[in-house]
């Protein structure tokens, strides 16, 4: 397997995090060629065509940078993209989960059209993930979020004490273990708190059932139960913090509230 280190923005350091597109052999010139030739299909379609040159208007060029930068990011963990495209299509009035679908379907097949096989397939992969961060993130800024879809536990247990949060991490910043298996302590519940992007939010404890979601700032935090395995996925350019909770001490023992 090969190693792709990516610096991070304005750090100088490296990241340690494995660049996605690396063993697909993704590179910017595949990147370049697949934004414009599924925007080209866009621009052409009778459902799509319409909506997108109303929203971008004359600024293509500056849309297929943009573009060139957020899959670079997402897949290269270049960090270039400092876009917000979650509120960009919240503003889409327009926008319906058909269009979403018809999108999906023309990114597909530019992909398949464009990249090699293993990176066609992750291309899709990404691009499916996106499209459902962005759905709800829409469905939320409507009030149309179903309140039961982002986790199987949506409320912590009431009573708990917030003792400790993390520092908000970025997709280069992420501690590796985040992203594989683990769980807290028994007694110890977690709340993912996403301040930008999408996180990727999996339940894989055999105890329960198979359970994912995409937290964005407009989603409730993703609920974490004691000792119940569980991992998370940065999509693209994201920010993201978790905040622990216990039962407060016996014998009047207050617990220390960390604010960061």
């Amino acid at each position: 397997m090969s190693t792709t280190v990516a610096l991070h923005p304005g750090s100088g350091r490296a990241a340690t995090r494995l660049a996605p597109g690396a063993d697909a052999g993704v590179t910017e010139a595949m990147i370049e060629a697949l934004v414009h030739r599924f925007y080209a299909d866009v621009r052409r379609d009778a459902v799509l065509g319409p909506i997108f040159e109303q929203a971008i208007g004359n600024d293509w060029d500056d849309h297929l940078a943009k573009l060139c930068d957020f899959w670079s990011s997402v897949l290269l963990m270049t960090g270039r993209f400092k876009g917000a495209p979650m509120a960009v299509h919240a503003r889409l009035t327009a926008i319906e989960p058909a269009h979403f679908d018809r999108s999906l379907e023309l990114f597909h097949s530019a992909a398949e059209a464009v990249c090699p096989a293993p990176a066609a397939a992750l291309f899709s992969s990404k691009a499916e993930i996106i499209a459902q961060s962005l759905q709800l993130g829409i469905a939320a800024a409507r009030g149309e979020f179903p309140p039961d879809s982002h986790s199987p536990e949506r409320l912590l247990p009431p009573g708990l004490v917030a003792y400790r949060r993390t520092p908000e991490f970025d997709e280069n910043t992420v501690p590796a273990g985040l992203s594989r298996a683990h769980a807290t302590k028994a007694g110890v519940w977690g709340e993912i708190h996403v301040t930008k992007g999408g996180l990727r939010y999996r339940i894989t404890d055999p105890r329960r059932s198979a359970t994912e979601a995409i937290l964005t700032p407009e989603t409730p935090a993703g609920v974490v139960e004691p000792t119940i395995l569980h991992e998370v996925e940065p999509l693209g350019s994201v920010r993201f913090y978790v905040e622990f909770s216990k039962s407060p001490e016996p014998h009047g023992t207050e617990v220390r509230r960390c604010t960061g």
